[in-house]
């Protein structure tokens, strides 16, 4: 708004690549996944992750007297600038402009373009000025769990959590580009009651998507949805002085589990939900505007006594001087000319359904290995899955489990399809995918597998982009079951909702892919 030791691998959403790049240059999105597979190590034991005990909303009343937090203003990741509450990349604040199209892949090491992908609505469906944004914007070419139109969910997290930074964009593990690496962000200071008339004005703001606002509990982790920091003050963030922040430049809102912050506490109830949901748009694709009547204008008066929504007509986007909007393709494709005015809710509309009940649920099948299927030992068994919904959002994991032990839980936040199981000793093993969408309906598909020979050492295979038993991916695509840290965190650490302890010896942390983005359309793929 206004004014130790580092694992690769369980980096969700780092910018790894860093080309050079000029005013009008194209560049990969910065929050695009790359469809790399999920890689479970089984070869040092089970991967099951305990969680501590999740803060309450109903205990929010006792935080009212806790102090702000007195530290020194935090640095932002290198390659990162702050424009007013608005991070992003350099070469993006710079005039290069981010693109999601599937031959920008070779930029981003490890992206497999093709993997996975479905048509969609495209320019012509989508844009009011087709003409416009040719080439330019919304390809129709999606990630299945991405693809358009989309439900979606708000998480409001009034009870804080210990967020990790240097690690990209994950709201379900607690990684935000902003973040101070390991500090615990504070809970809300506000009040029970205030928390929750601010939570139903921003629900207000979206009421014209089918986007809900939850509070209460935290969504789990297989459902995508994006995270807004409620409390607390810039210092508490990476970044500088600002009423709220948030990664910004997401144009076609291609990370779907962004983290963003408003350091909001005693404020009014309609200036906390000016600022929540401008932060929120921002992680959208939508930046600032011209003008004092919407909720994506900069600068507007926080102390006005009016709760402003998303605007409805374009409207001039506020640019630093010598730098170009973050999403001119985007905003050619709804307002025409040369990108330099943006229509709010036409943008968000074009991402999200309109409200409305959701009865169809989601369905996933586990379309290889075949159920019963054998392997030798020291054998990768490759699972592959087919999710559908009729809207775009969903989320799938795979459970993993031996009797009633469950050995693993990891979440395809790269929307790849598929799960590379490594080190699984002799057994009879249970694989179970569940997928779930936004009014929470949930489909699953189980299949069973034996792993037969003589129990030993076996070695994790390498790959192109790093070994998956070292910890070593240098593009950020491969998921390191077996590393015991977690961005410079050590194993002994804990986050929110983490825990890398079994029975006093070191659990080896589940590694798990970043979200990826863009998928199918509503038509299962024949």
């Amino acid at each position: 708004m206004r004014d130790s030791r580092r694992s690769w691998a369980l980096l969700p959403f780092a910018l790894l690549w860093a080309p050079v790049v000029h005013a009008g240059e194209v560049v990969p999105n910065p929050y695009a996944p790359t469809g790399a597979p999920v890689v479970l190590d089984f070869s040092r034991g089970p991967l099951r992750v305990v969680e501590p005990p999740a803060p309450r909303f109903e205990d929010l009343d006792r935080h009212r007297d806790v102090p702000e937090t007195d530290l020194p203003q935090g640095q932002l990741p290198e390659g990162w600038v702050q424009e007013g509450g608005v991070v992003v990349p350099r070469a993006i604040a710079e005039g290069a402009e981010p693109r999601s199209y599937p031959e920008l892949g070779e930029l981003r090491p490890g992206r497999d373009p093709s993997r996975g992908k479905v048509d969609g609505p495209g320019v012509e469906e989508l844009c009011a000025f087709p003409e416009d944004a040719e080439g330019t914007a919304y390809d129709g070419d999606f990630f299945r769990g991405a693809e358009y139109p989309r439900r979606g969910t708000i998480y409001m997290n009034y009870t804080g959590a210990v967020l990790l930074g240097g690690g990209g964009e994950n709201s379900a593990e607690n990684f935000s580009t902003l973040a101070r690496h390991g500090h615990q962000f504070p809970s809300y200071g506000g009040g029970e009651e205030r928390a929750i008339a601010v939570a139903q004005a921003v629900q207000a703001d979206f009421a014209e998507m089918a986007v809900r606002v939850v509070y209460l509990e935290r969504p789990p982790k297989r459902l995508p949805y994006v995270m807004i920091m409620m409390g607390g003050t810039y210092k508490d963030t990476s970044s500088g002085p600002a009423g709220g922040v948030a990664p910004g430049a997401d144009c076609e809102d291609n990370g779907l589990r962004n983290v963003c912050f408003a350091f909001v506490r005693n404020d009014s109830i309609s200036t906390q939900a000016n600022i929540a949901s401008q932060e929120i748009g921002h992680t959208m694709g939508l930046g600032h505007t011209y003008g004092s009547d919407r909720v994506m204008a900069f600068g507007y008066d926080t102390n006005a006594p009016i709760d402003m929504g998303f605007g409805d007509e374009c409207t001039k986007v506020l640019t630093a001087t010598g730098q170009g909007s973050y999403c001119k393709g985007v905003n050619r494709c709804h307002c025409g000319g040369e990108g330099v005015d943006q229509h709010d809710l036409n943008t968000l509309k074009s991402i999200y359904a309109p409200p409305g009940p959701d009865v169809v649920p989601p369905t996933i099948d586990i379309t290889s290995p075949a159920d019963g299927a054998s392997f030798a030992v020291g054998e990768a068994i490759t699972v592959e899955v087919d999710p559908w919904d009729n809207f775009g959002g969903y989320g799938w994991d795979i459970t993993i489990a031996q009797g009633d032990t469950i050995l693993a839980e990891s979440v395809d936040y790269q929307l790849s399809q598929q799960f590379v199981l490594i080190g699984l000793p002799p057994g009879t093993y249970t694989l179970t995918t569940r997928i779930q969408d936004h009014e929470d309906q949930i489909g699953e598909d189980v299949i069973t597998v034996t792993v037969e020979g003589e129990g030993g050492d076996t070695e994790a295979p390498t790959t192109s982009e790093g070994d998956a038993s070292s910890g070593d991916a240098s593009s950020g695509d491969a998921s390191d079951a077996s590393s015991g840290d977690a961005d410079g965190q050590d194993s002994g650490d804990t986050a929110d909702d983490g825990c890398s302890c079994r029975d006093g010896e070191r659990l080896p942390s589940l590694v798990l892919l970043t979200p990826l983005l863009l998928l199918n359309r509503r038509r299962r793929r024949a």
